[in-house]
C-alpha cells in the first residue's frame, strides 16, 4: 500500500487530508515562509477564522527536517522507532514506524508550502469529511481529512506552531489500541511535538 503524499492541484494554497491509505494536498503551494518563528506577523485579515497561537514556537529545526517534530523521550512514549526522512511539495515530511508493529506508521510534515498556517485549514473545511477544533499542549489544532477513516484507524490532525505555519500529522495504524482510536496517537505525537519545540 502506498501511503506517500500526492499533489493534487486545486485551490490557491496548499494543506494536506487524509484520504484511503494516501494523504494528499489540495491546492498549489504558496511561497515558502521564513524558518524564523520569532515574530508572527501576518498578512491574514480581521475576518479570519483561526484561533492564533499563544506563543510562537522555535520552528528552524523542523522546516528543513520533520523527523525533528519529535524527541526520543516522545518517540519512546509513543512507542515509535527513528523516523525517515523525505522531501515534498508540501514541505519536509518524515515517517515513524511503531518499533513493536512496523505496519502502524505516522507521518508527519510541516507544511512550509502554506504562509497562512491554520487559517488555510480553516479555509477549506467544506471540504472535509469531519472537521473538529480542539487543543494540544495549549496550542489550537484541528482534526480534519477529506475522508472519514478514523474507524479503520486512520486520523489526520493539523497543529499550528506559529500562525504562518502548521504541521500535519497523518496517524495510519491497522493494529493494536491505535487502529481503535487513531485521532489519539496523533493527539499524544501533537503533544510530544510542542514540548519538543518548547525545548528548542
Amino acid at each position: 500500500m502506498n501511503r506517500r503524499l500526492l499533489a493534487v492541484p486545486a485551490l490557491a494554497f496548499a494543506v494536506l487530508a487524509l484520504a484511503g491509505c494516501a494523504g494528499k494536498t489540495r491546492g498549489t503551494p504558496n511561497p515558502e515562509p521564513t524558518a524564523d518563528s520569532g515574530s508572527s506577523e501576518t498578512s491574514r485579515s480581521a475576518a479570519d477564522s483561526a484561533p492564533r497561537v499563544p506563543e510562537p514556537l522555535n520552528t528552524a529545526n523542523i522546516t528543513s527536517d520533520a523527523c525533528n517534530t519529535i524527541n526520543g523521550d516522545g518517540r519512546s512514549s509513543l512507542g515509535l522507532g527513528d523516523g525517515s526522512s523525505r522531501s515534498t511539495s508540501n514541505g519536509p515530511s518524515c515517517t515513524f514506524q511503531e518499533a513493536a508493529d512496523p505496519g502502524n506508521q505516522i507521518d508527519v510534515t510541516t507544511v512550509t508550502a502554506n504562509k497562512n498556517g491554520l487559517q488555510d485549514v480553516y479555509d477549506t473545511k467544506g471540504n472535509d469529511a469531519y472537521f473538529e477544533e480542539t487543543q494540544a499542549g495549549g496550542y489550537p489544532v484541528v482534526y480534519a481529512a477529506a475522508l472519514d477513516d478514523r474507524k479503520n484507524g486512520k486520523c489526520g490532525l493539523f497543529v499550528a506552531v506559529t500562525d504562518e505555519l502548521t504541521v500535519n500529522i497523518l496517524v495510519q495504524y491497522d493494529h493494536g489500541a491505535g487502529a481503535a482510536d487513531p485521532c489519539s496517537v496523533a493527539q499524544k505525537f501533537g503533544e510530544a511535538m510542542i514540548s519538543t519545540l518548547k525545548e528548542g
